[in-house]
This record gives C-alpha cells, structure tokens and sequence, in this order.
C-alpha cells in the first residue's frame, strides 16, 4: 500500500473527529429531546490530531481482610431464669413531729402593795434623815474645827499683843525708874497692878517678890506709880488681861 499523504490524513482525521460528534450529539439528544431544545451543531476543524493520553496506571488492588467469623450463640435454656430481686432498702421512719410550744401565759398585773409602799417610802425618808443628820454633823464639826482654828489663831495673836504691850509698859516704867547704887548681882523684883480701861494705875502696886534689896524695890513701885497710865492695848480681850492683875517684872541688868 501506497503511504497517504499529510493532506489526506488530516481529511480522515477530521471526518473521524466529525462522526464521532455526530454521534455525540445524537446519544445527547436522544436522552435530553424533551427537556431542552435543540441546539445547532457545532464542528471543529483541527490541522493536526491530538497527542494520545497516556493509559492510566493500574492501581493495585487491595486484599480484603478475612472477617472473623462470628462465635457460635450457646444453646438457649428451655427455662429463662429469672433474676433475683434486691431487697428494698428499709424505708426511713418518720421523725416524730416535734410538740409545739405552748403558749406562755401573759403574767398578770400584779399591783402593788400598799403596805410595801409605805414601808419603802419611810426606809427611803430615814435614809435620806440619816443622810441629812450626817450631813449636819460634819457640818458642824466643820465649824467647830474652824472656830477652833479661829480661837487659836486670835488667841496667839492676842498673846503676842499682850506680851508687845507688856514690854511697852515695862520700857515705860524703865523711863521712871532710878536704880540704886552698889546694887550685887541682878535680882528680880515682881510687882501685881490693877488697872483702870484708861490705863491708869488703881491704888499702890503689890509686891509680889522682892529682889532683896529694899531700895531697889521702893524705886520700881515708885517708877510704876510715875509711868501711870499705863499704854494698852487696843483689842478688849488683850487690854482686860492688863487690867485684871498686871504682873510685872523688872531686873536692873534687863534691856
């Protein structure tokens, strides 16, 4: 056989591509005729066949594993035992209902005792008497003490007047005084003079002690006679003192 040219192979190449579209379109159009309309046919021309596809490789099949077979069911008993049933757990009891509590009574007005309320009344006035006594008593010795104080202070006060005035009127009678001489020693001569508010000198004054020497004693009586009156004091209580007996004293040595 005589090889065919590229010309002519194309041409069978392409009524070869044409019939098989052909075909196509009718097995198309034998399944789809009711549904679609028909659709004109469309042809292409190529200038050169299709390289061919390689053929797909074999894929290798895959071993199916042997199932196990299933065991064999035991021979079912002619009569189902019946399971044993679990005892009931006991049921709890029920707790006693708690008694309810009993209404505590309203406790009655209980009114007040008349006697109990004078003896109260007259415990809270003795005590308050009692208070007020106590109350009174230190009082009173507050005042005592007081006065007390009062006394000794105008007493020591008065004494230290006294005992001012005395030695005023002994320096008066000082003034007077004319002492003799060749006098041995310094004997004491004590004299008691009463004495008028005034401070004048009543009657003769008293020898009380004589110093033992006549001449001096005569010179103190005669200087206290001269000094008349006598200065006093200006507070009563002091000046009565000098007036209700007077005792002096008088040493020639002194002062």
């Amino acid at each position: 056989m005589t090889p065919l040219s590229s010309r002519e192979r194309f041409s069978a190449g392409a009524l070869a591509l044409l019939f098989h579209v052909v075909l196509f379109m009718a097995l198309v159009f034998s399944v789809s005729w009711r549904q679609m309309p028909a659709l004109p046919a469309q042809a292409e021309l190529w200038t050169s066949l299709p390289a061919p596809k390689a053929p797909p490789r074999p894929v290798p099949p895959v071993k199916a594993e042997p199932k196990p077979e299933p065991a064999p069911e035991p021979p079912k008993a002619d009569i189902a035992l019946q399971p044993k049933k679990k005892p009931e757990p006991p049921k709890p009891k029920p707790e006693p209902e708690k008694p309810k509590p009993e209404a505590k009574p309203e406790p009655k007005k209980v009114e007040p005792d008349k006697k109990q309320l004078e003896r109260e009344a007259q415990r809270k006035a003795l005590e308050k008497a009692l208070a007020e006594q106590a109350d009174s008593e230190l009082a009173q010795e507050a005042a005592q003490l007081n006065q007390m104080r009062q006394q000794q202070a105008a007493a020591t006060s008065r004494n230290k007047l006294i005992d001012d005035y005395r030695a005023k009127i002994v320096q008066k009678v000082r003034g007077y005084l004319r002492l003799p001489p060749n006098i041995a020693g310094n004997p004491e001569a004590v004299f008691r003079v009463d004495l008028l508010p005034n401070g004048e000198v009543v009657g003769t004054p008293v020898l009380v002690k004589s110093s033992g020497h006549a001449v001096y004693d005569r010179e103190v009586e005669r200087a206290i006679i001269k000094a008349s009156p006598l200065p006093l004091p200006p507070d009563r209580e002091a000046a009565a003192a000098f007036r209700n007996g007077l005792t002096l004293k008088f040493r020639p040595k002194e002062g």
